[in-house]
């Protein structure tokens, strides 16, 4: 294969991968602020249009989504924003304690100095996010510490029981989100926990990350049923029922990116 051809596959390779993965950060960001409501049809092609792209990395967008657990695909209907259901809750949460408090239980016992900072590392971030009211970033670093103390426990088997459970928390943590003051009130228990772990008290490590998925629970409960109460917000990207501003708002969020423009 000639190698000015090969530099031509890797470069438009390298494109596409850019415009898709910026498609999945600005879809996402709008699923996880509540822009994009639960239950919503997420249009292909209406997309396309908000984020001046072709289908091709809209397309590629969504099924990362739906592999993240934010989002939906129903043959002949298409993609939609997944919602949350009170059974959703209750299955993952009586998982994902049992698993927590042991995971932290042992994090506390060990104290291992790469932990420790590691969750220092990521609280110092969280707060950066939650000054400049980023809620997308700071669901990933929510998601992260909460993976830091599940990998303490070295433990292959543990570690994808965590990932699995880490889909699910994706999706929830984006319906908190909209719950007011919910993300200061994680940061803070967070910040319990990680004292914790440091000062080696698996009891109260325990006790705090009790505490922590209680209020989370509670929080997400009291989302669903709001949004139950007043009916999702059901609508896909262009319609007339779309949030006002949403689609100038994906299409700065992939410009403010400064990726490549041309259609592929």
């Amino acid at each position: 294969m000639p190698e000015t051809f090969s530099k031509k596959i890797a470069a438009e390779s390298v494109k596409r991968t850019t415009l898709s993965e910026a498609a999945h950060q600005a879809i996402r960001r709008n699923i996880i602020t509540g822009v994009l409501a639960p239950g919503s049809k997420l249009a292909v092609a209406a997309l396309a249009q908000a984020l001046k792209l072709s289908a091709t990395p809209i397309n590629e967008a969504l099924a990362g989504l739906e592999r993240e657990g934010l989002v939906t695909y129903s043959p002949h209907r298409g993609y939609f924003v997944r919602t949350v259901t009170p059974e959703d809750i209750e299955e993952t949460y009586s998982v994902r304690e049992a698993f927590e408090l042991l995971a932290v239980r042992n994090a506390a016992k060990n104290a291992d100095k790469t932990v420790i900072g590691q969750l220092r590392e990521i609280l110092q971030k969280s707060r950066q996010s939650l000054r400049e009211t980023d809620t997308s970033r700071f669901s990933d670093l929510d998601l992260e510490f909460h993976r830091v103390i599940w990998n303490s426990l070295n433990n292959s088997l543990a570690t994808r029981v965590g990932e699995l459970i880490g889909v699910q928390i994706r999706l929830l943590v984006a319906t908190t989100a909209r719950a007011p003051g919910r993300f200061r009130g994680a940061f803070e228990e967070h910040n319990d926990i990680y004292q914790a772990i440091r000062n080696r008290d698996p009891a109260r490590a325990e006790s705090s990350m009790r505490t922590h998925l209680h209020n989370a629970k509670t929080a997400l409960e009291h989302a669903v049923f709001e949004e139950a109460g007043t009916g999702s917000n059901v609508s896909a990207i262009g319609a007339s029922k779309t949030k006002p501003g949403a689609k100038r708002g994906l299409a700065r969020e992939v410009s403010a990116q400064s990726v490549p423009k041309q259609r592929t």
